[in-house]
């Protein structure tokens, strides 16, 4: 009975997620989600096992998870568009450094800092700020990486598979939030950089997000933190995104950077993740 309950909640799951939201591609994807999982519906029509035996409950979460993810880019083209996805890959991957750091605000003193020999490690020669103050005056200077490396991409099961890639443009989505980030490593003649690229919301207007570079507040496993450029030298970022290595995201805004750093250290995960960042590939996600 129990498993009955079970597939009963599985396939209430699917059905609310693609009929729950009016967006075309909804039907292929449930009829997908039948296709991954032959073997189930073989024994449960052919009557060769009956329902509640175990194999016929055992759906690979790997075919779920695929079936999730499908469900995200759907979700995803059907607001940012396939053609800006793709737009966005092709300048993060193929655009130089600079040209990339000029598309999102940053001046081109800031990206030459190691070429011409001058390398600073003051914030304000490496960072554009609405502001001058004294580091010491600078609430968040503490937290803020100058030289960070990226570190889950490179040791986390999904963002260093198949290889570590240099550069890498991340797509991150809530409930309500869509939001690419431009990311750019081992950067020879300059500080590694992250970018927010674009941000569109799904069903509630919240507030605009301008291309803009991001600040590194954290970079240890397993998790990332990248901050919004404060406003003044003693206030907080307004906004944190945060990317564990597990995938999962979180969006929060106005608060102390230690405390967004060890909430997200202390989270205890449930099995399914539903707030997640992709790495993308040409015309879609990577599963």
């Amino acid at each position: 009975m129990k498993k009955k309950i079970n597939f009963f909640l599985i396939i209430l799951f699917f059905t609310t997620c693609i009929f729950g939201n009016a967006h075309a591609g909804k039907v292929k994807l449930f009829k997908e989600f039948f296709e991954e999982i032959p073997s189930f519906f073989d024994d449960l029509f052919k009557g060769g096992k009956n329902v509640t035996d175990d194999a016929a409950m055992n759906i690979p979460s790997k075919n779920i998870e695929k079936i999730k993810t499908k469900l995200d880019q759907d979700i995803i083209f059907n607001t940012i568009t396939k053609d800006t996805h793709n737009l966005h890959l092709d300048q993060a991957l193929n655009k130089s450094n600079v040209e990339i750091g000029l598309n999102h605000g940053v001046t081109v003193a800031k990206i030459g800092t190691k070429k011409v020999g001058k390398f600073s490690d003051n914030l304000f020669d490496l960072f554009d700020f609405n502001f001058s103050a004294e580091e010491k005056d600078f609430i968040i200077s503490p937290y803020i990486q100058k030289s960070w490396t990226g570190k889950i991409y490179q040791t986390s099961e999904y963002f260093s598979k198949p290889k570590i890639d240099q550069k890498l443009l991340l797509v991150c989505k809530n409930a309500n939030e869509i939001f690419y980030f431009t990311i750019i490593l081992n950067n020879e003649n300059d500080i590694n950089r992250a970018y927010l690229t674009n941000y569109k919301f799904i069903k509630t207007y919240t507030r605009e997000f301008t291309k803009q570079e991001l600040l590194v507040l954290y970079d240890e496993n397993p998790l990332k933190v990248m901050s919004t450029k404060p406003l003044a030298s003693n206030e907080y970022p307004t906004d944190y995104f945060v990317i564990h290595d597990n995938q999962f995201f979180v969006h929060d805004r106005y608060n102390d950077p230690m405390k967004i750093i060890n909430a997200n250290k202390n989270i205890k995960f449930k099995k399914n993740i539903n707030d997640k960042c992709y790495k993308a590939k040409r015309d879609g996600l990577t599963d």
